[in-house]
């Protein structure tokens, strides 16, 4: 039959439709070919909503019938999204259920299939078109064709080949569409491409009927933490985490492109803030090795990137441009996700075709893939013969993403969990995922609940109020944003047994109340949070969360500039890139805070639309300090330090310490690798840095924030590994040093004298100079 998007000429409406001879017509009334009736009737319905009715009805047209009972796919631990909720993507968290895979019913298909080839299908179970073009594949394209062909009733795909022309000016595009499923069925873990489509047919069947898949779940609070920056158990716990930083492993969900944001390029080549243009992959990878530097003692941390087809190689054209940002090349592994999985336009998991006939829709899959990626790369194994503990899951765009690791790690160990979801205090309602501890019976398990199901299921289970806040303002169920961590002993494990598979869901969209037409063609997805649902027995008590504020933790880039004004109107965070600049510097200035530090608050601007609080913008860099504890040894005085609300400053080099400092402007201050360097009283007031509405800019990274930095006036202060230093201000050169041993030479930089460099040392005062000798400090 041809399909309405087919190209081809109209038909001859008195061509007889030889799918209604054999009964297997699914287009009845709509049919463009003729029905006319054969000598023996054959009746011809247009196809059943339900798939399983299908299934029977294919195999009552056989000699010798199974039984309809026979032929149901047997489907167990299906998992169905609610509905309701909109398609996701990979930034968000989608609608999901309950958890596990359908079980691969390929060996049912294939003997219902049998017996109806042995009648259904005598003439041929392949379209003409098909069959005079076998020649072209390759043998295991050729019986993936037959397969497809030859699902029973009408869950049968032949509707791919049948507006096929045998002009041989099409052969490349029909090698072009079998490679296609070809790679699907290869890189589809639960059985291939069959195995999808009969994953999705129980799946759809169960949405169609409108199933709970929570249905005789009871919600409970899960185990975990939740911390206050700053307070005794914050510091403690992240003190003890610190130990085992060293030991990790890292994984980021990298596969999206930033057309979405308005952005030509892959997301982690974006800028996280304009002070020093650092990109997302700089800013991850700088913060691994400064972790490696510290407590690694001599490991190399490993990092994977998941990748996908439209990001894969502009991901390792910038690693390669740039030296992989100073990592080793061995150290950093990419995992290429599939190109997708087919997209299916009915009940029947019929595979959509794009506008042209000889090509397929594909939608993504889901991060959950990353999982069955680390599994056959063997990533996880290798890491761990390597030494490493933990492995931490974390995507592209969120700058924030390393504040609670050590946090995290110390509530790990002493938890003793297998998988901890980083999370953020959510209200009651509020349009998030929820992190919730499900039991039924004697299983149990730890997931993600979306927001609209918790409340009525909470209801359901005996709490009248539902959702609701608790003494500290907020729901007892933690909001999941998505970045985990996982004992890697264990994880390898259950890969190993698993492969790795995460349970899937559909969403499909619906036209009409019976549930049988789709709006728009949908896809099985699969997310990574959902690891918890393949655990078994003791393991399922063993995942938990470690909760923190928002602000500190979660702060993505990952809307248009447009759907972000949309979304701060009706009070939800705009996740642009203005405010994950904002955010990014807010955090360090709320770390800074915790620690006694007197950091004034800017003031609120609006860019393109989008409102958020400017100044003081804090660029910390990792090679300075990543946490709260390490941000305590570098302002060893920290009521010493203020920094007003317009200023900025830009702090890097581990042996870099900041005693006492008042800063009114722009301050950029540089310790090179083996080089010292300690600021004390220093005060800097100048014109400093301030943004500047600029919407009619070429650069895409402009135009999105909807400003550019306009840097007046500086103190630049570089310590250089020589012992000299470098600066905007009056030169004070450092003297060579003597034979003889100095006093001070074994004294910490808090324990020096502070020189009065208004008048020139004793040993200078001969030859007129001006600058001090035998110690420096910055004035």
């Amino acid at each position: 039959h041809r399909r309405k998007n087919s190209n081809a000429a109209p038909i001859d409406a008195k061509t007889p439709c030889k799918f209604f001879r054999e009964g297997k017509c699914r287009f009845g009334d709509q049919c463009k070919f003729l029905h006319e009736l054969p000598q023996e009737p054959v009746t011809c319905t247009p196809a059943p909503a339900s798939p399983t009715s299908s299934l029977a009805a294919a195999a009552a047209a056989t000699t010798s019938p199974p039984k309809v009972e026979e032929t149901q796919p047997v489907m167990e631990k299906v998992e169905v999204s609610n509905p309701a909720e909109e398609e996701s993507n990979g930034d968000s968290t989608p609608a999901g259920g309950e958890g596990g895979m359908i079980k691969s019913v390929i060996g049912t298909l294939s003997s219902v299939g049998g017996s109806i080839r042995g009648s259904m299908f005598k003439r041929s179970s392949l379209p003409p078109a098909l069959e005079s073009s076998m020649a072209l594949f390759t043998e295991s394209q050729q019986e993936l064709a037959k397969k497809l062909c030859e699902l029973p009733g009408s869950t049968n795909q032949a509707h791919l080949f049948e507006n096929w022309s045998d002009d041989a000016e099409f052969d490349d595009k029909k090698k072009e569409l079998m490679a296609k499923l070809e790679s699907v069925d290869e890189s589809y873990p639960d059985g291939g491409l069959v195995g999808y489509l009969t994953n999705a047919v129980g799946l759809l069947e169960k949405s169609r009927r409108g199933e709970n898949p929570l249905e005789g779940w009871s919600p409970s609070v899960p185990n975990g933490e939740a911390f206050e920056v700053g307070t005794e158990a914050y510091l403690s716990t992240e003190k003890s985490g610190l130990e085992e930083v060293g030991k990790c492993g890292f994984v980021l969900v990298a596969g999206g492109l930033g057309e979405r944001l308005g952005y030509g390029d892959i997301k982690i080549g974006l800028p996280t803030e304009l002070a020093t243009e650092t990109t997302y992959i700089q800013f991850y990878i700088e913060t691994i090795l400064a972790f490696q530097s510290r407590y690694a003692q001599g490991k190399k941390l490993p990092l994977c990137i998941m990748t996908s087809g439209d990001t894969n190689d502009k991901t390792v054209a910038l690693l390669q441009k740039n030296n992989y940002f100073g990592m080793d090349k061995d150290q950093i592994t990419i995992v290429q996700q599939g190109k997708g999985v087919p997209a299916l336009y009915d009940n029947d998991a019929h595979i959509a075709l794009a506008d042209d006939p000889y090509d397929i829709q594909m939608k993504p899959h889901g991060h959950g893939d990353i999982h069955a990626l680390l599994h056959s790369h063997g990533v996880a194994k290798s890491w761990l013969e390597k030494g490493m503990e933990w492995t931490v899951f974390f995507q592209d765009t969120n700058g924030l993403a390393f504040h609670t690791l050590a946090l995290s790690l110390g509530v790990s160990s002493k938890l003793g969990l297998i998988m901890n979801s980083i999370t953020c205090p959510r209200k009651a309602k509020q349009a998030i995922g929820a992190i919730t501890k499900l039991t039924k019976g004697d299983q149990e398990r730890t997931i993600n609940v979306e927001y609209n199901q918790l409340d009525p299921l909470l209801r359901a289970t005996g709490h009248e109020d539902g959702d609701v806040n608790d003494d500290t303002g907020y729901s007892p169920f933690p909001g999941n944003i998505n970045q985990l961590l996982f004992n890697l002993e264990s994880y390898a494990a259950v890969l190993e047994r698993t492969k790795g598979v995460m349970p899937e869901f559909v969403n499909p969209k619906y036209k009409d109340a019976e549930k049988t037409i789709f709006k728009k063609p949908t896809r099985l997805e699969c997310m990574m949070q959902d690891f918890p649902t393949v655990l078994e027995g003791d393991e399922a008590a063993k995942v938990g969360f470690t909760s923190l504020a928002s602000e500190l933790c979660f702060s993505p880039v990952k809307n248009a500039t447009a759907d972000g004004v949309a979304l701060q109107a009706k009070g939800t965070h705009p996740g642009v890139a203005a405010t994950g600049e904002a955010d990014q510097s807010s955090a360090v200035c709320q770390i800074l805070r915790s620690i006694g530090c007197d950091v004034k608050e800017g003031g609120k601007v609006t860019f393109n639309g989008i409102e958020f609080v400017s100044g003081p913008d804090c660029v910390l860099k990792p090679s300075f300090a990543a946490c709260a504890n390490e941000f305590k040894k570098k302002f060893p005085n920290p009521s010493a330090v203020k920094i007003s609300g317009r200023s900025s400053i830009v702090l890097s080099g581990d042996g870099l310490v900041i005693e006492s400092l008042d800063l009114d402007g722009a301050l950029v201050v540089d310790c090179e690798d083996s080089a010292s360097g300690v600021i004390r009283d220093l005060s800097v007031k100048n014109k400093g840095w301030v943004k500047l509405g600029d919407e009619a800019s070429d650069d895409e990274v402009i135009q999105m924030r909807g400003y550019r930095i306009s840097k007046l006036e500086t103190e630049k202060i570089v310590f250089k590994k020589d012992g000299s230093i470098e600066g905007d201000y009056p030169k004070v050169k450092s003297v060579e040093k003597k034979s003889t041993p100095s006093t001070n030479a074994a004294k910490p930089a808090s324990e020096l004298p502070v020189l009065d460099l208004s008048k020139p040392a004793s040993e200078e005062a001969s030859e007129g100079k001006q600058l001090c000798g035998g110690a420096c400090a910055i004035m």
